[in-house]
């Protein structure tokens, strides 16, 4: 399983492809500094995977002062946090506020890193590459990063608001470097490349034969949707999921690949499960289902509209 799931890693390629100028093309002030933000965002990404490949052994990071905080995530893995780089805010590509890690193959293995800083009421915007497209606001609850936004939660206001930028500087991401959630992560996990058109659905029903059920249940005690009444039949509901799930992945890995029919089938089995779910707790608990993220140009922000 190691061998094949370093394979994964190694087969999907490079993340950072900077985009060709543009020959013979007249563009505008606005088109310019767009072009101009992209490329101050690309060049910290590449500056992140240069600075942190001493942390491919996360050890050495241990020794540098990160700590995990968290939960592990289906689409995003661990995050390990600097609190001096959290404190200093801003983007150092030689210290990263955050680093995403996850057991891939049986080790712990580094995905990419992470930025954060904050800002208050009407405080000047920050002055990091990326800001505001690339960028996505975190308040800290587990609901929130399903997406979800729990009632009487908010961060506007005067209230201190945290945002999040994620890099991928290891682990391609099929919809973007800077997009939270990288659904290839999954399939990683289980020995598998990602292919093209992977999405939240797929990747989080296969992620129930990796921890991807105890962090849904977590997301749901967060939220205060589950109850004692319906625990054994959410489980069950789980359990045979996972099964289902389990006969998809040992198809695709004795294949080679992961084929169209199997994606239809992660996506028809993480609608079966949303009923299940559905028919046990009621309508609250379609929003904790719904994808992670909505995406917003280079990334989404950690609540819903």
């Amino acid at each position: 399983m190691r061998r094949a799931a370093l394979a994964a890693l190694a087969a999907a390629g490079a993340l950072l492809v900077t985009p060709a100028a543009a020959r013979g093309q007249t563009t505008s002030p606005a088109a310019r500094g767009a072009n101009a933000g992209r490329a101050a965002l690309d060049s910290l990404a590449a500056e992140s995977a240069r600075r942190t490949a001493r942390y491919a052994d996360r050890r050495a990071a241990v020794a540098d002062g990160y700590r995990r905080i968290g939960a592990d995530f289906p689409g995003m893995g661990e995050h390990w946090l600097h609190p001096a780089a959290l404190l200093a805010g801003g983007a150092d590509a030689s210290r990263p506020t955050l680093l995403m890690y996850a057991d891939v193959g049986g080790r712990p293995t580094l995905l990419g890193v992470g930025f954060v800083v904050t800002t208050r009421g009407d405080s000047a915007a920050p002055s990091v590459p990326g800001w505001p497209e690339a960028w996505h606001e975190h308040s800290g609850l587990l609901a929130d990063e399903s997406g979800a936004r729990r009632a009487g939660v908010s961060s506007r206001g005067g209230a201190t608001r945290v945002w999040v930028l994620h890099v991928w500087t290891a682990l391609p991401n099929p919809n973007g470097p800077y997009v939270p959630d990288n659904w290839a992560l999954p399939f990683a996990r289980v020995g598998l490349v990602a292919p093209a058109g992977v999405d939240a659905d797929a990747g989080r029903a296969l992620s129930l034969v990796i921890g991807g059920d105890e962090y849904l249940k977590g997301v749901l005690a967060d939220a205060g949707v589950s109850n004692a009444r319906a625990a054994a039949a959410v489980d069950a509901a789980l359990a045979a999921s996972q099964a289902r799930v389990g006969v998809v992945a040992a198809r695709a890995r004795a294949a080679g690949a992961v084929r169209t029919d199997d994606l239809a089938a992660l996506r028809a089995e993480w609608r079966a499960i949303g009923a299940a779910l559905r028919g046990e707790l009621g309508a609250a608990v379609d929003p904790y289902l719904a994808p992670p993220h909505s995406p917003r140009g280079a990334s989404g922000h950690h609540h819903a509209p």
